[in-house]
Protein backbone atom coordinates (compact mmCIF):
# COMPACT_ATOMS: atom_id res chain seq x y z
CA UNK A 1 0.00 0.00 0.00
CA UNK A 2 1.49 3.47 -0.40
CA UNK A 3 1.85 6.35 2.09
CA UNK A 4 -0.69 8.34 0.39
CA UNK A 5 -3.23 5.22 0.42
CA UNK A 6 -3.08 4.88 4.56
CA UNK A 7 -4.25 8.33 4.95
CA UNK A 8 -7.06 7.93 2.67
CA UNK A 9 -7.99 4.60 3.95
CA UNK A 10 -7.72 5.89 7.50
CA UNK A 11 -10.49 8.97 6.66
CA UNK A 12 -12.66 6.63 5.24
CA UNK A 13 -11.95 4.23 8.17
CA UNK A 14 -12.90 6.60 10.97
CA UNK A 15 -15.50 7.81 8.76
CA UNK A 16 -17.10 4.22 9.77
CA UNK A 17 -16.33 5.14 13.00
CA UNK A 18 -13.85 1.85 13.40
CA UNK A 19 -11.68 3.78 15.69
CA UNK A 20 -9.43 0.90 16.13
CA UNK A 21 -8.32 0.34 12.54
CA UNK A 22 -8.34 4.10 11.68
CA UNK A 23 -5.46 4.53 14.73
CA UNK A 24 -3.40 2.31 13.36
CA UNK A 25 -3.93 3.72 9.75
CA UNK A 26 -2.67 7.14 10.48
CA UNK A 27 0.04 5.85 12.39
CA UNK A 28 1.35 3.75 9.38
CA UNK A 29 0.75 7.32 7.65
CA UNK A 30 2.73 8.70 10.02
CA UNK A 31 5.25 6.73 9.57
CA UNK A 32 5.23 6.65 6.10
CA UNK A 33 5.45 10.66 6.26
CA UNK A 34 2.01 11.18 4.77
CA UNK A 35 0.16 14.11 6.05
CA UNK A 36 2.27 13.58 9.52
CA UNK A 37 0.52 16.81 10.81
CA UNK A 38 -3.15 15.68 9.81
CA UNK A 39 -2.59 11.81 10.89
CA UNK A 40 -1.36 12.95 14.43
CA UNK A 41 -4.51 14.90 14.81
CA UNK A 42 -6.70 12.81 13.13
CA UNK A 43 -4.93 9.70 15.53
CA UNK A 44 -5.76 12.03 18.25
CA UNK A 45 -9.15 12.30 17.70
CA UNK A 46 -9.24 8.39 17.17
CA UNK A 47 -7.98 8.03 21.04
CA UNK A 48 -10.45 10.54 21.91
CA UNK A 49 -13.20 8.30 20.87
CA UNK A 50 -11.62 5.19 22.46
CA UNK A 51 -11.52 7.16 25.79
CA UNK A 52 -7.10 6.76 25.48
CA UNK A 53 -6.96 10.53 26.78
CA UNK A 54 -3.52 10.16 27.56
CA UNK A 55 -2.73 8.85 24.33
CA UNK A 56 -4.50 11.56 22.73
CA UNK A 57 -2.65 14.55 24.32
CA UNK A 58 0.43 12.61 23.03
CA UNK A 59 -1.08 12.61 19.48
CA UNK A 60 -2.41 16.20 19.63
CA UNK A 61 0.23 17.91 21.11
CA UNK A 62 2.68 16.38 18.54
CA UNK A 63 0.46 17.93 15.58
CA UNK A 64 1.24 21.26 17.61
CA UNK A 65 4.52 20.82 17.50
CA UNK A 66 4.69 20.37 13.82
CA UNK A 67 2.86 23.73 12.98
CA UNK A 68 -1.29 22.30 13.50
CA UNK A 69 -2.77 25.62 14.79
CA UNK A 70 -6.23 25.27 14.53
CA UNK A 71 -8.44 25.99 17.18
CA UNK A 72 -9.90 22.06 17.26
CA UNK A 73 -6.72 20.87 18.36
CA UNK A 74 -6.73 23.07 21.23
CA UNK A 75 -10.47 22.40 22.22
CA UNK A 76 -9.32 18.49 21.69
CA UNK A 77 -6.97 19.07 24.50
CA UNK A 78 -9.26 20.92 26.30
CA UNK A 79 -11.58 18.25 25.77
CA UNK A 80 -8.90 15.70 27.21
CA UNK A 81 -7.86 17.62 30.37
CA UNK A 82 -11.36 17.97 30.92
CA UNK A 83 -11.63 14.05 31.07
CA UNK A 84 -8.70 13.55 33.34
CA UNK A 85 -10.07 16.05 35.63
CA UNK A 86 -7.29 19.02 34.71
CA UNK A 87 -9.19 22.10 34.98
CA UNK A 88 -6.64 24.21 34.97
CA UNK A 89 -5.36 22.97 31.45
CA UNK A 90 -8.33 22.28 30.39
CA UNK A 91 -9.50 25.78 30.84
CA UNK A 92 -6.00 27.23 29.37
CA UNK A 93 -6.68 25.11 26.26
CA UNK A 94 -10.38 25.86 25.60
CA UNK A 95 -9.47 29.72 26.03
CA UNK A 96 -7.01 29.55 23.52
CA UNK A 97 -9.38 27.36 21.01
CA UNK A 98 -11.73 30.02 21.89
CA UNK A 99 -9.43 32.94 21.10
CA UNK A 100 -8.88 31.89 17.59
CA UNK A 101 -12.59 31.18 17.00
CA UNK A 102 -14.70 33.05 19.24
CA UNK A 103 -17.75 31.63 16.99
CA UNK A 104 -17.12 28.09 18.77
CA UNK A 105 -20.43 27.94 21.03
CA UNK A 106 -19.25 24.40 22.41
CA UNK A 107 -16.09 26.36 23.59
CA UNK A 108 -17.64 28.77 25.09
CA UNK A 109 -20.13 26.65 26.98
CA UNK A 110 -16.76 24.21 28.07
CA UNK A 111 -15.14 27.59 29.08
CA UNK A 112 -18.38 28.56 31.20
CA UNK A 113 -19.05 25.01 32.93
CA UNK A 114 -15.16 24.75 34.01
CA UNK A 115 -15.41 28.57 35.51
CA UNK A 116 -19.00 27.53 37.26
CA UNK A 117 -16.91 24.71 39.12
CA UNK A 118 -13.52 27.26 40.04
Amino acid sequence: MSDANYFNKANVTYGEKKYVEALALYKEAIKEKDHVTKSFYNAGVCCIKLKEYPNALKLLKCALDLGYQDSKVYFNLGYCYSMLNNSKNAYLNFNIAWSLDNKDKECEKAIKLIETCL
